[in-house]
């Protein structure tokens, strides 16, 4: 029998498909294994951080993650929030004194985690690694956001390595990376999880892992342990349950999210459950951008927006 033509509407939509998959794929295949302290209620664009060995800062981008790690003059950086938040995040890392950023990571395709990053990809900041997870074919996101973001990795020369559980240094500090590994219905599912170790001090940043991918990391037996949490999805009630709680046991927590977002992030259930390990949760909609700083055994924090900026853990 033979094959019915397609319509003008029908060829300009297959088209339109074809190229958004070559966009995709030609990023696709670049996944290699190859490898202050601030102002106060000055906004992003702070001081560079006090002389610490290691200083790790959730920088506010409203509803969405960012997370800078600087070590002995390395630098990683965590998401960068929306797409409008990009030419801040860059603000901000140039107010650090930062020339290079030796990783990048996305945590998981989603805007308001990977949406700033095309503008720090596209400043003159140089950047070493870039690492996002890789994401099943059929479920490889196609928004503007996403492809544009990856014709800016391209269009700069540099590569995507995919994400996997792998270990290596920042400076003094040791970086344990975690990735789900099961196939997930949710994009939120397959977020790396970093894990940053300085002598007696630990972070554990998490992007937007739900339940499901909680359990694996805990079943595989992933050391979640330390003592800041960036908490998982920006406190939903859909994440930090019960069982990953207990594996972190967490001694702070910071939630990364926006004044009256529409979600209500972060949820009175996550709240709870957090409760239970600790009192000492910060938000970034009512503290602002919030800095840990460590020796190695003592902790000193500051908070853009509250009244005690200074909060020292000896």
């Amino acid at each position: 029998m033979a094959r019915k033509s397609l319509s003008k509407s029908q060829k300009i939509a297959s088209a339109v498909t074809v190229a958004i998959i070559v966009v995709v794929a030609a990023a696709v295949t670049h996944f290699t294994n190859l490898g202050e302290n601030l102002k106060q209620n000055s906004g992003l664009a702070g001081k560079p951080a006090s002389s610490a060995d290691l200083s790790v800062h959730f920088i506010d981008v409203g509803q969405g993650d960012c997370t800078l790690v600087m070590c002995d003059g390395k630098n990683m950086l965590i998401d960068a929030g929306e797409s409008d938040q990009g030419e801040k995040v860059v603000e901000y890392l140039k107010a650090q004194n930062i020339e290079s950023l030796d990783y990048v990571i996305g945590t998981h395709p989603h805007s308001d985690h990977i949406g700033g990053l095309r503008a720090v990809v596209e400043s003159d900041i140089k950047i070493g690694k870039i690492i996002m997870p890789k994401i099943p074919d059929e479920q490889v996101p196609t928004s503007y956001t996403y492809t544009k973001l990856l014709k800016a990795i391209i269009s700069k020369g540099l590569t995507i390595t995919s994400a996997d559980d792998s270990t290596f240094n920042l400076g003094s500090a040791v970086i344990n990376t975690y990735t789900p590994k099961k196939k997930y219905k949710d994009l939120n599912d397959y977020s790396v999880a970093t894990k940053i170790t300085h002598g007696e001090n630990s972070f554990l940043i998490t992007g937007d892992l739900g339940k499901q991918s909680e359990k694996e990391l805990v079943n595989r037996g992933c050391d979640l342990s330390a003592k800041v949490l960036q908490v998982c999805h920006h406190g939903s009630r859909e994440s930090s349950s019960d069982l990953f709680l207990s594996k972190v046991k967490p001694a702070y927590a910071v939630i990364q999210c926006g004044a009256g977002n529409s979600y209500g992030h972060p949820h009175e259930e996550a709240l709870e459950r957090l409760s239970g390990y600790t009192s000492e949760i910060y938000t970034t909609d009512t503290d602002g951008t919030i800095v840990f700083e460590s020796d190695g055994e003592g902790m000193n924090i500051k908070k853009e927006k509250s009244d005690n900026n200074n909060v020292s853990e000896e």
